[in-house]
C-alpha cells in the first residue's frame, strides 16, 4: 500500500491537466482543444494585466467616497453636551456596550432642543454632562463622523472585493468558454458518429 497516496493522486491529476492544456502536435487533440487553451490563457493574461489597475481604481474610489461622506458628516453633525436629568443605573446589565441609557436633554449646534436617552457611564449622577453627536438640522442623536482609519478600512475592503471579483470573473469567463466549446465538441462528435457509426456496426456484425 502506498503511503501518502492522496498527494500522489493529486499531483497526477494536476500533471494530466497541464498535459491536456499544452499546445503540442498530438493528433488526438482537436482544434477546439487548442482554441480552448488559447482562450483560457488569453483570458487569464487579460485579467492579470488589468488586475492592478482595477484593484487600485476600486480602492481609490472607495477611499475618495468615504472622505466625501466624512466631510459631509463633519458639516452636518456636531458633538454637544447632554445633561442627565436622572441618575444613571449602577450597571448596564447584559449589554454589548459599557454605557447605560439614561434620560437627558441637549441642544444641537443649530439650537434645536431635544430630550431622550443617551449612553452614560454606570453611576453617573443627575446634572452630569455627557458628550453626544447630534444632527444639526433635526437635533436628534447621530453617530460620530467617519474617522480616517475607517475610511482606509473601507478602501482595503474594496481592494479585497476587487481581487475576489477578478477571480469570479475569470471563473465565469472560463466556464462560458468551456461550455461553448464543449457544445461544439459534442456536435462534432455526433457528426463523426453519424459518418462512422454505420461502418462500425457492419464490422461488428461481421
Amino acid at each position: 500500500m502506498r503511503l501518502g497516496g492522496f498527494p500522489h493522486h493529486q499531483g497526477w491529476w494536476l500533471s494530466r491537466v497541464i498535459r491536456g492544456a499544452r499546445l503540442d502536435r498530438n493528433p488526438l487533440r482537436r482544434a477546439t482543444d487548442r482554441i480552448q487553451t488559447c482562450l483560457l490563457v488569453g483570458w487569464l493574461v487579460v485579467l492579470a494585466a488589468a488586475a492592478p489597475f482595477l484593484v487600485h481604481a476600486a480602492s481609490h474610489s472607495s477611499y475618495d467616497q468615504a472622505l466625501q461622506i466624512r466631510d459631509q458628516q463633519l458639516q452636518t453633525r456636531h458633538e454637544v453636551p447632554a445633561v442627565l436629568t436622572v441618575d444613571a443605573a449602577q450597571s448596564a446589565g447584559f449589554s454589548l456596550t459599557t454605557g447605560v441609557l439614561t434620560a437627558a436633554t441637549w441642544t444641537s449646534a443649530a439650537g434645536v432642543q431635544r430630550a431622550g436617552e443617551v449612553p452614560a457611564s454606570p453611576g453617573a449622577v443627575k446634572g452630569q454632562h455627557i458628550r453626544v453627536w447630534t444632527d444639526d438640522s433635526t437635533g436628534y442623536l447621530d453617530g460620530p463622523p467617519l474617522t480616517m482609519s475607517e475610511a482606509a478600512g473601507q478602501a482595503d475592503a474594496a481592494m479585497i472585493g476587487a481581487v475576489v471579483g477578478i477571480g469570479v470573473a475569470y471563473a465565469a469567463g472560463a466556464g462560458v468558454i468551456m461550455y461553448v466549446l464543449n457544445r461544439r465538441r459534442m456536435a462534432a462528435w455526433e457528426a463523426d458518429w453519424l459518418t462512422t457509426g454505420p461502418a462500425w456496426n457492419r464490422q461488428q456484425r461481421w
